[in-house]
């Protein structure tokens, strides 16, 4: 018996940890996050391809600007489609603003370091939001835009890992 359950214990330390599905905040909550994660992507764009060291990470930073700005367009449309109350101008969070302060001084491959870093945490956390979404929000043109925005961001991630993030 006491092999038995060692054997068992000792399998079930060999799976893979699985992380529960974290789920949709309220949809005002979620436009708010939304904003401010499109907001810093495109804010932190514009330096990648200002101080970015490698053609790379400064065509990556072209494509932040011009695909959270399509993202920004999708989720005040499915607002608008809601009826929900225009969302005031996203607010970036503390930790947006101090890695868009660290990135402001830092040019060349130390901002490309940093920034790869930075985008990778970024992307994963929108990743998560958009997910959650997806598959658990109640307002249903959130959830489409939320839908439709999934397979960029992943894109996204595969670009960095590519990066070396």
């Amino acid at each position: 018996m006491l092999k038995t359950a060692l054997v068992c214990g000792a399998f079930a330390l060999a799976l893979p940890v699985v992380a529960a599905a974290q789920p949709a905040p309220p949809a005002a909550e979620f436009v708010a996050k939304a904003g401010a994660s499109d907001k810093f992507e495109v804010e932190t764009g514009k330096l990648a391809e200002t101080h970015g060291g490698s053609a790379a990470v400064k065509r990556f930073g072209r494509k932040m600007i011009l695909d959270h700005a399509k993202s920004t367009r999708l989720v005040k449309a499915a607002v608008a489609a809601s009826h929900m109350p225009a969302p005031p101008p996203p607010m970036l969070d503390g930790d947006q603003k101090g890695m868009i302060a660290d990135l402001q001084g830092k040019h060349g491959k130390d901002f490309d370091t940093t920034y790869i870093a930075d985008q990778t945490k970024a992307h994963q956390a929108a990743l998560d939001l958009m997910t959650a979404e997806s598959t658990g929000g109640d307002n249903p043109h959130l959830k489409a835009a939320a839908t439709k925005i999934v397979p960029v961001v992943k894109m996204h991630i595969a670009m960095l890992q590519k990066m070396g993030g």
